[in-house]
């Protein structure tokens, strides 16, 4: 579903993503791990058309991502869930929801996506009529990643769920997500720093180190992997 193959991103003479190749199949979850200034986040706005490469492939199914504007490679059915959320406070849950397939034009499939965001996070339908500023830090990524589902993607970049949850929530997204995958065959690409909780949920993992693939695996055999993630993963 989505092919990532030599891409590489630099910030002037700084080469931050640096010839990195991977894939992740429909219906499945792929992890990108690694320390701070890996290149993770760089690596998914690159993706998602916020940043330009400076060479390499981007491609969902037979479609050419690269060079496009972040708002086409939306249309063609990829959500980023950015770091830190990126919900609007000032307005409400259900608002929030609803910019989420603002763009499709199917309304009735609008609102049924949006039904379906309240189904996977049951937290949200008490305060769907709130400003989204009253949410808590796990319940801000509920709607975030709800607020994504809404556009009906066929492939889901998280970056950094887990920033500021506490565990037991972020073990609750984690277990919904790798059943939503399942079951809408989506193709997840899940940028994080908590490698023990993402190897926990991924089918693959590709771990990062300034930039550059340092190792690509099933993710189970990179967890049982002592010297790598000694080295690479800090458990």
């Amino acid at each position: 579903m989505l092919e990532v193959t030599d891409l590489t991103v630099a910030y002037g003479g700084v080469v931050a993503v640096d010839g990195v190749s991977f894939t992740v199949a429909e219906g499945s979850i792929t992890t990108v791990l690694g320390a701070n200034g890996a290149g993770k986040t760089t690596l998914v706005r690159a993706i998602s058309g916020l940043v330009k490469a400076r060479r390499g492939s981007v491609r969902v199914g037979d479609t050419e991502l690269t060079g496009r504007a972040p708002e086409a490679i939306a249309r063609l059915g990829v959500a980023h869930v950015p770091e830190g959320h990126g919900i609007i406070s000032e307005i409400t849950v259900d608002e929030n929801l609803r910019l989420g397939g603002l763009w499709r034009r199917d309304r009735a499939d609008q609102r049924l996506a949006i039904e379906e965001a309240y189904e996977l996070f049951p937290p949200l339908v008490a305060r769907r009529h709130l400003h989204a500023a009253s949410l808590s830090g796990g319940e801000r990524q509920m709607l975030s990643i709800g607020r994504a589902l809404a556009s009906r993607p066929r492939v889901l970049l998280l970056d950094e769920p887990s920033l500021g949850l506490h565990a037991a929530v972020l073990a609750q997204i984690m277990t919904r997500l790798r059943t939503l995958t399942r079951e809408r065959r989506l193709a997840v690409l899940l940028i994080e720093q908590n490698a023990r909780s993402a190897l926990s949920v991924a089918d693959e993992a590709v771990v990062l180190s300034l930039g550059t693939v340092v190792a690509r695996d099933r993710a189970e055999r990179l967890a049982g992997d002592d010297a790598l993630r000694h080295a690479y993963l800090g458990f």
